[in-house]
Formats: structure tokens, C-alpha cells, sequence
């Protein structure tokens, strides 16, 4: 409940600035102005860096014993109030076709915050500059040896955090509706309703500069956007995944990002605007090699693999916790599944045994060894894409795989000619012809920033203006729903 409240609150007031959602209520209270930050890169670059909070602040690894008295700027921020529905298990209606996600029935979340009046602390930059002046940092550190050893992470402060200033409440209402018998009327409603009570002084949003740390100690702060934190002779290595060697050359592999939240490096630039499908064919000729391991599964775990994916496309919290499982799997670490419940946690451990996970202490997930690395990569590679899926797009994308148009849309950036435009007495893409079906692919689209139209013999898709990487994400979301069996 928090963390979907802090995620709604800054996709509200700051879509594509600096501010970074507080995922774990009780990290508030180590969000102290000028503490240190870990920022971990991740694989791919529509994914979105983690954070880790240390216990030291700045002060603590600076070589000479005298502490930082930080200048703190305080200021209003806002007044906020939200609430958001949405439709677990929704129907999907266009002008001739109205379908139903999911047999189980059907279910209803609202969710509604109210942080009220909320205040800004910053540090004052100028005069920590000033304060930090010709002094270095102890490389020597513990701390910092295991930060230069685990590569892929760079060192941050603290600069700003958004906190409450009285106390507010988090609600979440959830009703759902299962059918108990053939019958019409054989249903069962449960209605369930959480409040949660958020204390003064709780921090629900936060800001980091990237520190540049050079071999003698001596370091800056990041302060422009071309400017990218880490250890001086750092290197690049290490930043692909050790599951990805056949995308070593990708365009799409992480790039360190200079800006947090959604300003990744080079993605304006990754897909161009106004552009014809047909530019991501390059790029997604690479997903054929990736998601060979789908293929050639027996067809009975094909279709369990598709039938549990679809099913954690109408539940958003589950597929970013599996995505952050994977990620943490990868890297050693252990993943943090505290925030869900225990069915939900076995749930996901379920999914990691379909994969041919070999899991000792399963919810502790100390080890884990999986049979076939291969496919243990593709789904990684899956699952980081539509872990960055916004929820309605998630819904649209499962009523795709419903309404069997995932081969179509699959073939159209091959087939698009250069205006992208794609006849539709093509058999590949003849589905796309019914009315129903093309206004379900249109919403789709549209969440992904791609425009499709239709004339009278053909369809046309193009990216729309600063498209950023959603086009391609949304295809590696459906080439490996397609290789998983989308077409049955």
C-alpha cells in the first residue's frame, strides 16, 4: 500500500524529474539529509535503478574528523490527495468486441492517499561545496571497499526528501467477485477495506547527487546531466548481465544514467519520434536468439509458463516483485520479499520451480541453482519488461494475448514499410482487420507511445514525439509472450 502511494505521489508531481519513491515505510527513518546512498545499475535500460540506504552519512568516510554541519533549506511542497481504481480482472470493451480477463472472476482495487500538506528539505549545495572543499574520502573504508567491489553500484548523498507534516492515511478498498456455480447468480462478493496511518514527519519521496570518487580520494558531485557518478578507472564491466552474453552488443543494455527516476542515458535518443515500427527490427532480431529457450520447452511447460505470466499481468505488485527477484538472483543478493504476503511469496517461488529453479531455504532464497541458465536468462529478460509496464498497459497487453493478435503485432515492425504502414490483406497481420481487435491493439499502442491508425486497406504505426523506450520494451513483452505460445 505505501509504496504504490509514494509511486502514484511522485508519477504525479515530478513524471521524469529526480524524485525517487520511499518503497519501504520503515526506511523513512534512515532518510537523514546528506546520508550516504547506493545506487545499483541494473541490466537493461528501461529499468530503473535501486536504491540502498547505508547508516553513515558523508561525514563518516571523509578522512579528516571534523563532521559536516549540512545548511538545510526548508520549504512548502504541496498539499496532496489521490485516488486510483483499477480493475483487476477487467473487461476490455472496444465498438465490436468486449472481452473478459481471467476466469476466476472479477475484482476491484481503489486505493486513495492523503499525505495533506507536505514540505520540502534540501541540502544548501553551495555551501557544502564550500564545506567539503580539498577534502577526500577514505578508500580504505569497509564500507567503501565493498561498494568499488560489487562494481555495479555508485555512491550518492541525500539532497532533498519530501516529507509529511501531520498525520495522514493510506486506504486501500478491495472488492471481488468469484463465481461458486455454473449459474449466473452463483457468486461470491468479498469486500475488504486496510487503512493505514502515516505518522508526522515521514519521508515518502527523496532526491540523490552521484558522487565521482577518483583513486586519491578526492571527489564531486554530479551536478549536470552528462556527468555520471562511480569510481575513478571504474570500467564498464560487469554492467551486462552475466545471463546476456548474446546482447553484449545491444543498444539496449544498461548505459549509467546521470538523472534518476525515468532520465535514463540516451533514451530519448534510443528510439526516434515519428519514426515507422520497421526502426525497432534491428533490435528485436536479437529477441529470436533470447527467447530460443521458450521454444524449444516441452509443450506442457510452454503453456504453464504463459498461463502463470498472463495471470501476473492483472496484478502489478507481483510483477515488479518478481522483477526485482530476478534482479537480486543475479547479483547475489538476497531478494526482500517482507512487503508481500506468504501466499503471494510462494507464489512467486512456484514460478521460479516452472523455470527449473533448484531452491534451498526457499523463502530465505539464500541459493538457488538453476538447471538451464539459458532459460532462466529469457525469462529474466521478460519478466524486467513488463515489470516497467504501467498497469493499464499490463491489462491491455494480457487482453492481446486473449484476443490471439500477439503473432500479428510480432510481425508488423518486419513487414512495415517506411512511412509504417502495413497492408492488411497481408495473412500475417489479418486479424488486425477486425474492428475489435485493432481498437484493443490502438490502447495498447498508445500506452507505449506507438500511434496506430487504420485506413481502408491497411494499418499504420509510428512512434509518436520523444517515444523513449517504450516501443521497444513493449515488444520484448510480447516476442516473448509469442515464443511462450501467444498464438494458442
Amino acid at each position: 500500500m505505501f509504496a504504490k502511494a509514494t509511486k502514484n505521489f511522485v508519477r504525479e508531481t515530478d513524471s521524469g524529474g529526480d524524485l525517487i519513491p520511499v518503497s519501504h515505510l520503515n526506511a523513512s527513518d534512515k532518510l537523514q539529509l546528506l546520508s550516504l546512498v547506493t545506487k545499483k545499475r541494473r541490466f537493461w535500460c528501461w529499468q530503473k535503478p535501486k536504491y540502498h540506504f547505508l547508516t553513515v552519512t558523508l561525514s563518516d568516510v571523509l578522512t579528516e574528523d571534523k563532521p559536516i554541519k549540512p545548511v538545510i533549506v526548508e520549504s512548502d511542497f504541496a498539499k496532496y490527495m489521490g485516488k486510483f481504481e483499477d480493475f483487476v480482472q477487467a473487461s476490455i470493451e472496444a465498438s465490436f468486441v468486449k472481452i473478459s480477463l481471467g476466469a476466476g472472476g472479477k475484482g476491484y482495487v481503489e486505493n486513495q492517499s492523503s499525505f495533506g500538506n507536505l514540505r520540502k528539505q534540501e541540502i544548501d549545495l553551495q555551501q557544502l561545496m564550500k564545506d567539503v572543499k580539498d577534502r577526500t574520502i577514505d578508500l580504505n573504508s569497509s564500507l567503501l571497499q565493498q561498494v568499488i567491489e560489487r562494481k555495479r553500484e555508485v555512491l550518492c548523498i541525500l539532497r532533498e526528501k519530501i516529507i509529511t507534516t501531520q498525520r495522514c492515511t493510506i486506504s486501500e478498498h478491495i472488492q471481488t467477485e468469484e463465481k461458486v456455480s455454473v449459474s449466473e447468480s452463483g457468486s461470491l462478493v468479498k469486500d475488504s477495506s486496510v487503512i493505514l496511518e502515516i505518522p508526522p514527519a515521514t519521508t515518502i519521496a527523496y532526491g540523490v547527487i552521484e558522487l565521482f570518487i577518483k583513486q586519491n580520494g578526492q571527489f564531486e558531485f554530479c551536478l549536470l546531466d552528462e556527468q555520471q557518478g562511480g569510481f575513478e578507472k571504474e570500467g564498464t564491466e560487469g554492467s551486462a548481465s552475466p545471463h546476456s552474453v548474446q546482447f553484449r552488443d545491444a543498444s539496449f543494455l544498461y548505459q549509467p544514467d546521470a538523472v534518476d527516476n525515468e532520465m535514463y542515458s540516451g533514451a530519448k535518443n534510443l528510439v526516434p519520434s515519428d519514426a515507422s515500427i520497421s526502426i525497432l527490427k534491428q533490435d528485436l532480431s536479437r529477441l529470436k536468439t533470447q527467447f530460443q529457450p521458450f521454444v524449444k520447452l516441452p509443450e506442457d511447460k510452454q503453456r504453464a509458463l504463459y498461463k502463470t505470466l498472463c495471470e501476473l499481468l492483472l496484478h502489478e505488485e507481483m510483477v515488479t516483485a518478481l522483477g526485482d527477484m530476478f534482479d537480486d538472483i543475479c547479483t547475489g543478493d538476497k531478494p526482500d520479499l517482507e512487503e508481500l504476503k506468504l501466499e503471494q511469496q510462494r507464489d512467486l517461488l512456484d514460478f521460479l520451480q516452472l523455470l527449473g529453479c533448484s531452491l534451498q531455504s526457499e523463502l530465505l532464497l539464500q541459493k538457488y541453482q538453476p538447471q538451464d541458465e539459458e532459460l532462466f536468462s529469457a525469462a529474466h529478460l521478460l519478466i524486467s519488461a513488463i515489470s516497467e509496464l504501467p498497469d493499464d498497459t499490463l491489462i491491455l497487453l494480457r487482453a492481446c494475448c486473449d484476443l490471439h493478435v500477439v503473432p500479428a503485432l510480432c510481425c508488423l515492425p518486419n513487414v512495415a514499410s517506411a512511412d509504417g504502414t502495413v497492408a492488411l490483406s497481408s495473412p500475417l497481420v489479418a486479424t488486425l482487420a477486425d474492428r475489435g481487435r485493432f481498437e484493443v491493439v490502438q490502447r495498447l499502442f498508445a500506452s507505449s507511445n506507438i500511434n496506430l491508425e487504420m485506413a481502408e486497406s491497411s494499418v499504420k504505426a509510428v512512434t509518436m514525439q520523444e517515444p523513449r523506450f517504450f516501443p521497444l520494451v513493449l515488444y520484448v513483452a510480447l516476442y516473448g509472450f509469442h515464443a511462450l505460445g501467444g498464438n494458442v
